[in-house]
């Protein structure tokens, strides 16, 4: 008996890992949409070759290497580099003579023909990583309308909060993805992905990247090495991601949502927008979305600043990361500095500095209460 016993408990043990590592579905989706999201998933999780693209210079082979907790879709401790330097003139140069601003860390080898990963060049004076985000829910913010976003904007801080949230214009668009904010589609997002992480060219961005500046060698894939069906997968997957579900709310937790409304947190990271009409789940459309972010951008100083200027994003300028979902994405800030939440708390600086000495105010029943409402979220 006792063999068959622990046959029986390692089932249940597997059975239940299998279902802890399932990306969140929204209820209700129709068997075409499923089908549609399984399809997504499988593209999400394959692993590209030299064969199918891959290259000459990358830092993954797959969506899923990076972004894969606790749930293909999620976040990961894994990073990107972005380097460059200042001028004498004071501009950013991005350093696209020599493979930037973003590094490839890996190259391909096929047929005795090999590439070297990028490094950051010695001429350059700025260096930083980005961590992966996570992406349940991110086919909520893609159908937010401009507008929602831009009501929310005070660029000169007209109500004297000291809190100046800008938009990130990309054209006439509103940006919202990106720790810069200087994505506006899903669909965007993912052919940036393909091409700067994976090295794989669409029909969005046919153009190989360049190993450290140099030629394109070794890779012999006519271009673009994607029609535009991966990209499309891939889309159509996170679009029907749904954000990840909030556990039950303790006692501790309640009394932590007044503190964070009380001490201000809830000036940039709010709930105030919604879904608009063209969300593929009818259920959603129009609904607020949890999301805890305003999708401005914000000065946080430049002891948390990463020296990056992108789009109308300054040096010191990040997007109001989003808050659903943060108790499964440590370690937290665009570069992962912060293990803990707290960490992350302690670090806001610039608009966010009135919150943050408000933290340290707080008594340690306080702090701890707001603390479990994040770990709701």
């Amino acid at each position: 008996m006792r063999p068959l016993l622990i046959a029986a408990l390692v089932t249940l043990v597997m059975i239940g890992r299998a279902r802890s590592d399932e990306p969140p579905l929204y209820p209700g989706l129709t068997p075409a949409e499923r089908i549609l999201f399984d399809q997504g998933r499988i593209r999400f999780q394959t692993r590209e070759t030299v064969a199918t693209g891959l290259g000459p210079v990358f830092n993954a082979d797959s969506c899923v290497a990076c972004h894969r907790d606790p749930a293909p879709g999620g976040a990961s401790a894994t990073f990107v580099v972005r380097f460059g330097r200042t001028q004498h003139s004071g501009e950013f140069d991005p350093m696209t003579e020599f493979g930037g601003p973003v590094l490839q860390a890996n190259g391909i080898t096929v047929d005795g023909c090999s590439v070297a990963g990028e490094v950051i060049p010695p001429e350059a004076t700025i260096r930083t990583r980005r961590k992966t985000p996570p992406l349940f829910g991110l086919g909520l913010v893609d159908t937010i309308p401009d507008r929602e976003i831009l009501r929310l904007a005070d660029p000169d801080d007209a109500n004297h909060d000291g809190i100046a949230g800008r938009v990130n214009f990309v054209g006439s668009r509103v940006g919202r993805f990106g720790w810069k904010a200087q994505i506006v589609t899903l669909r965007q997002f993912a052919a940036n992905a393909y091409a700067n992480e994976i090295g794989i060219t669409s029909p969005d961005l046919p153009n190989e990247l360049n190993p450290q500046g140099g030629p394109v060698v070794c890779d012999t894939v006519p271009d673009p090495e994607d029609d535009g069906t991966r990209i499309d997968a891939v889309t159509r997957f996170v679009l029907l991601l749904a954000p990840l579900p909030r556990p039950h709310a303790t006692a501790a937790a309640r009394a932590g949502r007044v503190v964070f409304r009380r001490i201000g947190c809830e000036a940039c990271h709010t709930k105030r927008l919604r879904a608009g009409p063209t969300h593929p789940v009818a259920a959603v459309r129009g609904k607020r979305v949890p999301l805890y972010s305003d999708l401005l951008l914000h000065d946080l100083g430049p002891a948390l600043g990463d020296g990056m200027p992108q789009g109308f994003a300054g040096p010191n300028d990040f997007r109001t990361a989003p808050l659903w979902g943060v108790r499964a994405s440590a370690p937290y800030l665009h570069d992962g500095r912060a293990a803990t939440l707290e960490e992350a708390i302690l670090a806001h600086a610039g608009e966010a500095d009135a919150a943050r000495v408000r933290f340290t105010d707080l008594s340690p029943t306080a702090r701890a209460a707001l603390i479990a409402f994040l770990d709701t979220l």
